[in-house]
Parts: structure tokens; C-alpha cells; sequence
């Protein structure tokens, strides 16, 4: 089989020469995934030079279909051959036929444009929201334990965000052991348990169900968020560094210091994870070297690439409220951040104004939840990984209200 590509307007075609089979039909899938990881949300397959087509070449056609509209996007076959047309109809599949003309995608819902070196942006105006911060816990905790605090249970409901480290369950006693990062957001919490268990967990809000946990160190904020900033990295760079991204969101914001929840199509991840819970009281030196190997799991280069990320935090510039939880992004620069990142399998991002509980909680549909991690710069030239990069997707900001 012949596979090329064209584009027109907005629309990319894909031309296939020969028999859609079995023995074809994960080259066509490579085809139409690799175009909407691209961020081409709009496909159309020009099939009239193909001869046969199988029930693996069906399951294919539908699985796009499927996805693509899922996320308001536009998928067809156009300009079929008989045989292809006999088969879609047959099947009860004439919805995968299209016309030859696309309708537009021309939506009076448009931001403010911004462009910078790496990407271009999209800003959104979602009112006057803003949210109340509260710092929880001391930074020494992570040194010699939390002593006797007992933490109170926190409902992590649709208003909260958060970030530290915790656990999930209304039991501290059951749960101080399994601290490691937690994140909540949009009625959904989940953490990486320490102690063991490389399985992360999480809840969501069903009905009267609130998630509850422990959060012993780390940022929780009230409110509701001001603006969306959509990005995409330009055709050139292909993914944009997480120091700009952020630093873009900030200044978005017009304030100092910000909470922001973004959804992305990631390139890669730079973080590290709790080995044990810190909870545990000590004397003894945890993050010295070698112990430091006993306590905390770094990512030796940029991991999970190719992933779709939900990254929850706070960025400001120094002199806020939170620095005491706060470091430097990027080895240089002087913006803060403490960012927390659940990572999934990949899936493409709807493009536009988009609204945040939805994007958030369609994530964990099917339990795919794959690691949390708490997002780190390593800046040891040409041995560090760097930081975490990006190709496409969406952020909510709240300014920080004093």
C-alpha cells in the first residue's frame, strides 16, 4: 500500500493506493496517529484507489472517528471506491463517509493571540476569579517528621486546589506511611503512595462522594480561575520549555504570583518521586548523599514521553507569600514554581475554549492513571535532563488574591 499526505487549509488528506488488510492497517493507524499528535484535528482519507478493506481496516477508520470527534474534530472518508463503499455501507458505517468539501472551522469564540519564540498562544477571559492560598505544613518536616501533628482531613472538593505531599483516605494512622505527591483539582485527587507501591491512586467527586485526604506539607487554594491560555509549540522548536510556558501564564495573569492547572500533550517529564513517606520521625540525615538513594526517585532523563499530563501548581515571581514552598524553575531564572504532575497515556486535546472539570476528570476514565510526580529541573549541562516540555494544550490561571 501507498500512503501520502497532503494539506488544504486546515484539513490534512490522506491518500491510500492498494488493500487496506490486516497487514496494512497498522501502517495506516501510524499514519492518521501520527497527524493528530501533531495536533491535525481535522482528516479526511482518500480512498479511491483502495481495492479491498477488511474488518482490521474498519476498526481503524472507526477508532479515528471516535477520537477525533470526541474532541470536536472532523474525520472522513472521501472519494471511496466501490468496493470501500459497498463494505462502510454494508457494515452500517455510512456516517465515515464524507462530503468532499469540509465545513469550516471558523468560530466566533476566539482569544487574544500571542506569540512567542517557541509556540504561539490563545488567551481566554474567564472573569474575575482569583484564589485565597494557604501554605500547610513546615518545610523541616521532610528532614526530621511531623512529630506529633495530626494533619486534619481535608475535602478536596471542585473549588480546591492542591499540591504537597499526602495521601488519600480519611484515616491518618492507615495513611502516614503512604504519603508521597499528591495533587487536587477540579474535584479530583491523586497521589503516588511512598513506601512501596509504584501504583498511583486517586478519587472523584460522584455525586455527595468528596475526595478526602491529608495534605502535611504543600499549597491549597480557594477560588475559581480568570483565564485560559491555550498554547501550541511553532513548526520549528516542535515542544516548548515549561519555564516559558509558565512564565507566559504568570504575566497573563497580571499578577505576581498565580495557581495554574494546565492539560498538555507532552513531550517529556523531568521530576522525581518519594521513596518513603517523610512523615517518619528522625535524627538521622535523609537528603544527603548516599541516603538521598534511599529517599527520592529522580528521572535519569526526560520521561513519559508522548503522554498527555494534567500539571497542577503555583508559579510567582520572589517576594510572594509562598516562597518558602517555592524554587527557582529553570538554573537562572527568577521565576518560582512548585508544580505537580499526573501523567496518562495520550490523548488528543480539544482545541478552544475548553472547560476545566470536564477536561480534568475525562482523564481518568479507565483507571489509566500511570505516575505523579513533583516536576524538577536538572540542570547539569550536557549529563542533566533538563526540564519538562510540551507540544500543545491548555492552562487555567487564578491570580493569588493577598
Amino acid at each position: 500500500m501507498e500512503i501520502s499526505r497532503q494539506s488544504s487549509s486546515d484539513l490534512v488528506i490522506l491518500r491510500l493506493i492498494g488493500r487496506l488488510d490486516a497487514n496494512w492497517c497498522s501502517h495506516v493507524e501510524t499514519a492518521l496517529s501520527n497527524a493528530v499528535r501533531e495536533g491535525e484535528h481535522r482528516l479526511h482519507l482518500d480512498m479511491n484507489a483502495v481495492s479491498y478493506i477488511s474488518s482490521a481496516g474498519i476498526r481503524v477508520l472507526l477508532s479515528c472517528y471516535k477520537q477525533l470527534r470526541a474532541i470536536n474534530g472532523l474525520f472522513g472518508v472521501v472519494h471511496p471506491s466501490e468496493a470501500v463503499r459497498s463494505v462502510l455501507e454494508l457494515s452500517g458505517l455510512q456516517m465515515l463517509i464524507a462530503s468532499e468539501t469540509a465545513a469550516s472551522t471558523t468560530s466566533d469564540d476566539s482569544g487574544k493571540k500571542l506569540a512567542s519564540s517557541s509556540a504561539a498562544y490563545e488567551l481566554f477571559t474567564l472573569g474575575s476569579g482569583g484564589m485565597k492560598i494557604e501554605l500547610v505544613g513546615d518545610p523541616a518536616m521532610l528532614e526530621r517528621g511531623i512529630g506529633s501533628t495530626q494533619p486534619a482531613t481535608r475535602r478536596f472538593d471542585a473549588s480546591t486546589v492542591a499540591i504537597g505531599i499526602g495521601a488519600l483516605g480519611a484515616n491518618f494512622a492507615e495513611s502516614a506511611s503512604r504519603c508521597g505527591e499528591l495533587l487536587a483539582v477540579a474535584g479530583v485527587a491523586a497521589f503516588q503512595p511512598a513506601g512501596g507501591s509504584s501504583q498511583p491512586d486517586f478519587m472523584l467527586s460522584e455525586g455527595a462522594l468528596v475526595p478526602e485526604g491529608h495534605l502535611v506539607l504543600g499549597l491549597a487554594a480557594q477560588g475559581t480561575f480568570s483565564s485560559l491560555l491555550r498554547f501550541e509549540a511553532n513548526d520549528e522548536d516542535r515542544r516548548i520549555g515549561i519555564t516559558e510556558l509558565m512564565q507566559t501564564a504568570l504575566e497573563s495573569s497580571g499578577e505576581n504570583a498565580a495557581v495554574v492547572v494546565a492539560v498538555t500533550e507532552t513531550a517529556g517529564l523531568v521530576g522525581a518521586t518519594l521513596r518513603q513517606s517523610p512523615t517518619t520521625n528522625t535524627s538521622d540525615e535523609r537528603f544527603g548523599y548516599p541516603q538521598i538513594r534511599d529517599w527520592l526517585s529522580f528521572t535519569s532523563e526526560r520521561s513519559f514521553r508522548d503522554t498527555t499530563s494534567l500539571i497542577v501548581g503555583v508559579v510567582a515571581k520572589p517576594g510572594s507569600k509562598c516562597d518558602a514552598l517555592l524554587r527557582p524553575l529553570a538554573k537562572g531564572s527568577d521565576l518560582l514554581g512548585h508544580l505537580h504532575a499526573a501523567v496518562f497515556p495520550y490523548r488528543p486535546l480539544r482545541k478552544g475554549r475548553i472547560e476545566l472539570k470536564a477536561a480534568v476528570t475525562s482523564l481518568f476514565d479507565g483507571q489509566s492513571l500511570q505516575d505523579v510526580l513533583h516536576l524538577i529541573c536538572d540542570p547539569r549541562g550536557f549529563s542533566g535532563a533538563g526540564e519538562s516540555e510540551l507540544y500543545r494544550g491548555a492552562v487555567w490561571i487564578a491570580p493569588i488574591l493577598t
